[in-house]
């Protein structure tokens, strides 16, 4: 059985390694302090097998992920190239301002019109509202109202989206970086407001869906799963999580939270 050090009595989410298969001593004496009878071994046995192999590849999946400083990061050097691209399309001159403006092409079909004119009111280029066909056989009614509602028409305004472009090439590419720099704005100081960006302690989520799993199993061969720290069930996540290589202390108050959630999901998963 792997050797856990109990020195501290605070977990910390750094402990929990990629889960070893529990071996057949181990599981032998899980079996029997547990009192699993052998028609229940197999059953328990394959499911701690696809727990632990379940285990070791979200784990290994995650430390192949970047952390939150590097995406941090990329998110600051991202808006600065934003920043200084915006200011290099607002330096360009005369035949750079002319280039500028085939991108209405590729550009146009990406605006909607109620976004032209939220950037630039008032601007004589920005397509117009319009009213809706009638639905009278194609035909338009002899009067309309002074209250009927316009809208922008997408499908009805691709040319007046490609005109307004034409005609502000570098306004509109302008705007639509300080749009992008906006969002990325917005994403730094999520990122900053994430759980743990801070310092202190990790979530201990493997140990919490580890739990999960384990009332299911548990379940599975007919017994029934409590909260109580004296408790058959939580002497047996104990047991496991020590078997394959986890820490143990503390597993006790963990079982609550975790009973909590797996009692209310609507399907039994891994996470």
């Amino acid at each position: 059985m792997p050797k856990i050090s109990k020195k501290s009595t605070v977990v910390r989410a750094d402990e929990f390694r990629i889960p070893q298969r529990i071996a057949a001593e181990d599981f032998d004496n899980l079996c029997k302090t547990s009192q699993i009878p052998s028609p229940h071994r197999q059953v328990v046995k394959e499911g701690l097998d696809k727990i632990v192999e379940g285990f070791s590849d979200w784990m290994r999946n995650d430390h192949r992920q970047v952390d939150r400083k590097h995406d941090r990061e990329c998110l600051k050097e991202a808006l600065s190239h934003i920043e200084k691209a915006t200011a290099r399309i607002h330096s360009l001159g005369p035949s750079g301002r002319r280039a500028l403006k085939i991108t209405s092409r590729s550009l146009a079909p990406m605006l909607a019109a109620l976004w032209i004119n939220d950037k630039f009111p008032d601007d004589d280029y920005a397509p117009q509202r319009s009213t809706p066909p009638s639905g009278h056989g194609g035909r338009e009614p002899m009067r309309r109202s002074l209250r009927d509602a316009t809208y922008f028409i997408e499908e009805d305004s691709l040319e007046a989206r490609q005109q307004f472009v034409r005609n502000r090439a570098v306004q509109t590419a302008g705007a639509m970086l300080r749009t992008i720099g906006e969002g990325l704005s917005d994403s730094l100081r999520e990122i900053d407001h994430q759980r743990g960006a801070r310092g202190g302690r990790k979530p201990l989520t493997y140990r919490h869906y580890l739990i999960v799993n384990l009332a299911q199993l548990w379940t599975d061969i007919g017994r029934t799963v409590s909260t109580g720290p004296n408790s058959d069930f939580a002497a047996f996540c104990e047991m496991v999580a020590e078997s394959i290589g986890w820490p143990d202390h503390g597993m006790s108050a963990a079982i609550p939270d975790a009973l909590n959630d797996w009692r209310n999901r609507p399907s039994k998963i891994n996470r």
